[in-house]
């Protein structure tokens, strides 16, 4: 599959939904294709599956982040 780096990025950030600025920026800056990589298998799961049960897990937790003390 070959994807425009530029459309991988818009893609990555959520910013796909506006048809304009990806016009504008490949009308801007004209990138060549980008080969994709196709999913790591780290075990029986791929990294994405990892990522997502990683997330789920801190979702789902009840512990409340407290950010540390800036140093003054």
């Amino acid at each position: 599959m070959t994807v425009y780096i530029d459309e991988a990025l818009l893609d990555a950030s959520g910013l796909m939904e506006f048809p304009e600025l990806y016009a504008y920026i490949i009308e801007r800056d004209p990138k060549p294709p980008i080969e994709t990589a196709p999913p790591v298998p780290i075990g029986d799961q791929t990294l994405q599956e990892q990522v997502k049960i990683n997330a789920d897990i801190l979702e789902n937790t009840n512990e409340e982040f407290v950010p540390p003390e800036p140093n003054m």
